[in-house]
């Protein structure tokens, strides 16, 4: 083999080794991009779900918050609104939800932090007319197989 044969060769090992580490990078980016889209998106309407009830039906409420949530959180949540359904009732209370905007704080592969900014419409004996509160959050999400649950909700 000659010396230009061998220069040939490793030209084409070297180009061989950056086009696979190319592509490996490339993958890892689209799986992380697809992680922060569904984290994103998970915490929008989990964020939004909390954020939206109404009195003449406070389980669906329960049912839905519980249904995307961690098992913990799930009872913890149960647990809270169950205190606090008497409250709703009595001042007729319904709000709705929106996400304004959201923002990946931290990510992994199982577990996601996110800032949510919320403007929620609020009605009730109180505020017969309707009222905007507008909040900011952050949700702790943990992944289970492909779904993001909702892992906590702190107010900010």
């Amino acid at each position: 083999m000659t010396l230009r044969t061998r220069a040939v060769a490793l030209v084409i090992a070297a180009l061989t080794m950056g086009v696979a580490v190319l592509g490996y990078l490339h993958l890892d980016d689209r799986e992380q991009n697809d992680l922060r889209s569904a984290a994103l998106a998970s915490a929008t309407q989990c964020t939004e779900e909390l954020a939206t009830y109404d009195f003449n039906d406070p389980g669906a409420n329960l049912d839905r918050v519980t249904a995307a949530s961690t098992d913990e959180f799930a009872g913890t949540y149960r647990d809270v609104s169950t205190k606090l359904q008497d409250l709703l009732t009595t001042g007729q209370g319904t709000a709705t939800g929106h996400v304004v905007a959201a923002g990946i704080v931290e990510l992994s592969d199982d577990r996601a932090t996110v800032a949510v900014f919320l403007d929620q419409q609020v009605r009730n004996l109180a505020a017969p007319d309707g009222r905007t509160d507008s909040s900011r959050m952050i949700i702790e999400l943990e992944r289970n197989g492909d779904r993001w649950l909702l892992a906590s909700a702190e107010p900010r």
